[in-house]
């Protein structure tokens, strides 16, 4: 393991070892796992090397989108450093790469992206499971001490499931800073709900789901601006009030859903559905909570927005479904839609007036 996180970081330390001046742009997502990617890269380089990049939020959680270039031309920046973002457009990244010197920090299936900085576990071993803010966190680790960011590092990947490959990180969590993993004796995903640790990522995981995007860039604004999660939960770090009326808001909402899942699934075959009805963007939390309960059943949570619906697809422990490739095949014949993600937790997204040929794609699986 800690040879493969080696190679697969060595162009990144290299890098960043390489930019001593210029303009800095760092693209990230919306969820935790990207955010607290860019708040470590943003920290690294404000430490090593006086330098305070620009953050840019893409449009989309999973993509680099034409906002995102035009942002960089806008800011003249020698260096993009994106990370979590799993697809780039073949012509964007043509673009990008004329007017910048490209590095992406990802960990979803490997693209064929060519003539930029590629960091990416996965091309070494297809099956691994590293969340980008651990790839984050053991780059920061190469250059300066971690020790400062290790609450940034848990957050977010814990937030994406990544406990069973990253447990140095978590007992580095635990010597440091013993409160946050708590009285648990083992380092599994019971820290996402009973433990210090868990509660931050759903606090910090609540601008998302309440406020979309702009929750997002207020969520990393704050972990930007303080050293000490302590701040955080006591509110008294600019943003963080804000922060916590978010969690309260997204803590009702989300028991509320629990119990409507309960009386209104639906299964079908060896799926279970759900329609997410709320002003929130439950859904990714809502399944993942769920995929606890499951077994071998897949979760299948939608929520309609607009013109198009975006789905959550999680399985149980006992199913070895391949849910990057189900989300991949859901999708089939549907344009102006896409999909994909990991083995484990992928998503999809599509026009609605599409929905009966979704279904149609899942009964026939």
């Amino acid at each position: 393991m800690n040879v493969l996180v080696d190679v697969t970081i060595g162009p990144a330390i290299e890098f960043i070892r390489k930019i001593k001046n210029g303009k800095v742009a760092i693209v990230h997502g919306h969820d935790n796992d990207s955010i607290c990617s860019a708040a470590i890269i943003y920290r690294l380089l404000k430490k090593i090397h006086k330098i305070e990049p620009k953050l840019v939020a893409s449009e989309f959680n999973y993509a680099i989108s034409k906002n995102v270039l035009n942002e960089v031309k806008k800011l003249k920046a020698e260096y993009v450093i994106a990370v979590d973002l799993a697809e780039i457009n073949v012509d964007l990244l043509t673009e990008l790469r004329n007017i910048s010197q490209v590095m992406l920090i990802d960990h979803h299936t490997p693209r064929g992206y060519v003539k930029i900085t590629y960091v990416n576990p996965r091309n070494y071993d297809k099956s691994i499971y590293l969340p980008a803010t651990y790839l984050c966190y053991k780059i920061y680790e190469k250059l300066a001490d971690a020790k400062e960011i290790l609450w940034i590092a848990g957050i977010g990947t814990l937030s994406d499931m990544g406990l069973k490959n990253c447990k140095d990180l978590f007992e580095d969590i635990k010597y440091h800073h013993k409160e946050l993993i708590g009285n648990n004796e083992n380092i599994d995903e019971i820290l996402f709900d009973k433990s210090l640790l868990g509660k931050l990522a759903k606090i910090f995981d609540s601008a998302r789901v309440v406020n979309g995007i702009d929750g997002a860039i207020a969520a990393l604004d704050v972990l930007l601006k303080t050293g000490n999660y302590q701040n955080v939960l006591n509110g008294e770090v600019s943003g963080s009030k804000k922060l916590l009326d978010w969690y309260g808001l997204s803590e009702k909402e989300f028991n509320r859903l629990l119990k409507d899942f309960s009386v209104k699934k639906k299964t079908i075959k060896k799926f279970v559905l759900y329609e997410v009805k709320s002003k929130y963007n439950m859904k990714s939390a809502l399944a993942t909570y769920l995929s606890k309960k499951m077994s071998s059943e897949v979760l299948v949570i939608y929520q309609k927005s607009g013109e198009y619906t975006d789905v959550s697809f999680r399985r149980g422990p006992v199913s070895i479904m391949d849910l990057n490739q189900l989300a991949i095949n859901s999708i089939i014949g549907m344009p102006d839609s896409n999909g994909g993600g990991h083995i484990q937790a992928a998503a999809c997204r599509f026009p609605t007036r599409y929905f009966k040929k979704f279904m149609g794609n899942l009964k026939s699986i």
